[in-house]
C-alpha cells in the first residue's frame, strides 16, 4: 500500500511538472490561494493587564483579536453620520478610491483628494469615495486610550490616530505599515488576512523609499499570480473577521490584506515600532483615560497638512547619527566639514534629494552651528526637537497629506489650455473660470483662488490677465522626486527575479526527470 501511494504521488509530481501545471490556487483571490490557514488568537480584554498584553503580543508580534473593546469608547454610540456632521462638519479629511493604489483620487470642495465631513458624509455612499485620514484632534475627546495601553512607556508611545470611513466594497492591496496598531471597528465588519514578515522573501516586496519600514507586495490580491509569483504559494497565513465593538492589534511590519463588504468605521492608535517598552508595575488592571489627556506625537487639527506616515523623529535622528559614524568609521571623538557630512548624507539612498537643502538650511540659516562649519556628534544631541521633526516631514513627505495635493497631480500645461479655452474669445466671470478649471479635475477652492489672483476687477478675468500672469501657474505639476523612476526599475527587476526562479524550477525538476 506504501509503495502504491508513494508511485501515485510520483506520478502525480511527474505530471504536474510534464504539464506545466500550476497550484490549485492559481488565479483566485487571496484566502482561496492556498490551504495553509489558521484563526488569529482572540483574548478577553477584560481578563488581561497591559503587561500580559505587552509580553505575550507586544513583544512576540503577534496579532490578536479583543473582542468589543470599541463599545467602551463614546464614539461607538455617538459617532454616527449626522453627529460627525453636526459637531464636526468643517474638519477636514483626506479620501481615497475604495481599491487601494487605484490611480482615481476623488475630487473634493477642499481640494484633489481633500473634503469636509459634511462634503464626505452627502457623497460617500454613491460615489468611489473613501476616507483614509488622521483623526482631528477635535475628536479626542470622545476617544480613549484603553486600559491595556494605559501603563510604562506604552501610554506615552502614541504617534499618530487614524480612521478610515467607507460605505463598503473598499479592499487594500497586501501592505505592511511601521508601527504597532490597535485597530478599532465602530461600525461595520471587516475581512482581514495576515502573513507574517518572516516571509518577506517569498511575498515579492516593492521597493519603496521607506525601505523596510512600511511596504506592499506586488502580487495582485484578487487575482493570486503563480506564474509570476512562484513562492507565494508556500505562504501559511491567518485570518479573522472584526466585528463593530473589536479591536485587532496588528504588529509593526506584518503584512496584511484588508477587505470591508458594509459602512465602516475605524479608528487606528499607531504608536512606537520597537518590541522592547519598560513596563514597571504594569501586572495589575489600569483604567482607561480620554484621548485628549494622553500625549500623541503627530496630531491633526482638521485642516492643513497631515503627518499621516510620518517616521518618529527618534528615528531619524539615529539613522543620521548612523552615517556620521559610517563617515568616521566609527570615531565618535571626530568632526568632520559640514559639506562634506552634507555629501556623505545625500550619498545615502535612503534620503531623497532634498534633504540637502533642508539641511543646510536648518543648520547655516538658523545659525544651529554658530560659528563652527564642523559636524560633531555632540551636535546630534544638542539639535531641538524642532528640527528633527521637521526633517522628519520632509523625508516622510506625502503629496496626499498636503491640501494643495492638486498642485502635483495637475500639469501647468493643463490649466493653461483649459484657461485659454475659457478666455481666449472674452472676459468670464467667476462661475464660468471655475467651472473651466474644474474640467481638469480642480477643486472648487483653488478655482476661486485662482480667479482671485488673476483677475484685475474682481469680477472677470480674460485671456491677456491669463497670459501677463503665467507665473501663477509655476506651482502645478510640481514634483518632489522621491526615487519613483528607481523603484519603478526595481520592481521590475524584483518580477523579472520572480519569472526566472520559475524558470530555473523548472529547469530542475526537468533535469530530475
Amino acid at each position: 500500500m506504501i509503495l502504491l501511494l508513494t508511485l501515485l504521488i510520483t506520478l502525480q509530481h511527474v505530471t504536474n511538472h510534464v504539464t506545466n501545471a500550476l497550484p490549485s490556487g492559481h488565479g483566485k483571490p487571496l484566502g482561496e490561494h492556498n490551504d495553509l490557514k489558521t484563526p488569529a488568537v482572540e483574548e478577553d480584554y477584560t481578563k488581561i493587564t497591559s503587561q500580559y498584553f505587552y509580553e505575550k503580543y507586544i513583544r512576540t508580534r503577534t496579532p490578536v483579536i479583543l473582542r468589543g473593546l470599541a463599545k467602551s469608547f463614546p464614539a461607538f454610540d455617538l459617532w454616527s453620520d449626522e453627529y460627525i456632521t453636526e459637531h464636526f462638519g468643517d474638519l477636514e479629511v483626506r479620501l481615497e478610491a475604495k481599491t487601494e493604489k487605484e490611480t482615481f483620487t476623488p475630487l473634493g470642495e477642499v481640494g484633489l483628494g481633500r473634503a469636509s465631513f459634511s462634503e464626505f458624509f452627502r457623497r460617500y455612499k454613491t460615489d468611489n469615495m473613501y476616507c483614509v485620514s488622521e483623526v482631528p484632534e477635535p475628536m479626542y475627546k470622545d476617544l480613549i486610550l484603553p486600559g491595556i495601553m494605559n501603563c510604562g512607556t506604552l501610554k506615552d508611545s502614541l504617534v499618530e490616530m487614524n480612521m478610515w470611513i467607507n460605505s463598503g466594497g473598499a479592499k487594500s492591496i497586501i501592505h505592511k505599515d511601521a508601527h504597532n496598531q490597535l485597530n478599532c471597528l465602530l461600525a461595520g465588519s471587516k475581512d482581514w488576512i495576515f502573513i507574517n514578515n518572516t516571509y518577506n522573501e517569498w511575498i515579492y516586496q516593492a521597493e519603496e523609499i521607506d525601505g523596510d519600514q512600511g511596504g506592499f507586495s506586488l502580487v495582485n490580491p484578487d487575482s493570486v499570480n503563480y506564474k509570476t509569483f512562484p513562492l507565494f504559494s508556500q505562504i501559511p497565513w491567518e485570518y479573522a473577521t472584526v466585528h463593530a465593538g473589536d479591536c485587532l492589534y496588528l504588529p509593526p511590519r506584518y503584512y496584511h490584506r484588508v477587505k470591508s463588504t458594509d459602512r465602516n468605521f475605524a479608528v487606528s492608535f499607531l504608536f512606537g515600532t520597537k518590541s522592547e517598552f519598560d513596563m514597571p508595575d504594569c501586572e495589575q488592571p489600569t483604567a482607561a483615560v480620554p484621548l485628549d489627556t494622553v500625549p500623541v506625537q503627530w496630531k491633526y487639527p482638521g485642516s492643513g497638512m497631515m503627518s499621516m506616515g510620518n517616521s518618529d523623529p527618534a528615528h531619524v535622528r539615529e539613522w543620521f547619527i548612523e552615517i556620521f559614524m559610517e563617515m568616521t568609521e566609527g570615531d565618535a571623538s571626530e568632526s568632520v566639514p559640514m559639506e562634506d557630512y552634507i555629501e556623505f548624507l545625500i550619498d545615502d539612498e535612503g534620503v531623497i534629494p532634498y534633504m540637502k537643502e533642508l539641511f543646510h538650511q536648518l543648520l547655516v540659516e538658523e545659525k544651529v552651528l554658530g560659528d563652527s562649519e564642523n559636524v560633531d556628534r555632540n551636535l546630534f544631541d544638542l539639535l531641538p526637537e524642532e528640527i528633527w521633526r521637521q526633517l522628519t516631514v520632509a523625508q516622510s513627505y506625502d503629496p496626499s497629506n498636503d491640501p494643495n495635493s492638486e498642485f502635483y497631480h495637475i500639469p501647468k500645461g493643463d490649466v493653461v489650455n483649459v484657461l485659454k479655452d475659457a478666455t481666449y474669445y472674452g472676459p468670464v466671470n467667476r462661475d464660468q473660470f471655475v467651472e473651466a478649471y474644474r474640467k481638469i479635475d480642480g477643486s472648487l477652492r483653488v478655482g476661486g483662488e485662482l480667479f482671485d489672483m488673476f483677475s484685475l476687477d474682481g469680477e472677470t478675468v480674460s485671456w491677456y490677465d491669463v497670459r501677463d500672469k503665467d507665473g501663477i501657474l509655476d506651482v502645478f505639476g510640481q514634483e518632489h522626486d522621491r526615487g519613483d523612476e528607481e523603484m519603478w526599475i526595481r520592481n521590475e527587476e524584483v518580477k523579472r527575479l520572480a519569472k526566472e526562479d520559475l524558470r530555473q524550477s523548472m529547469a530542475d525538476t526537468k533535469t530530475e526527470l
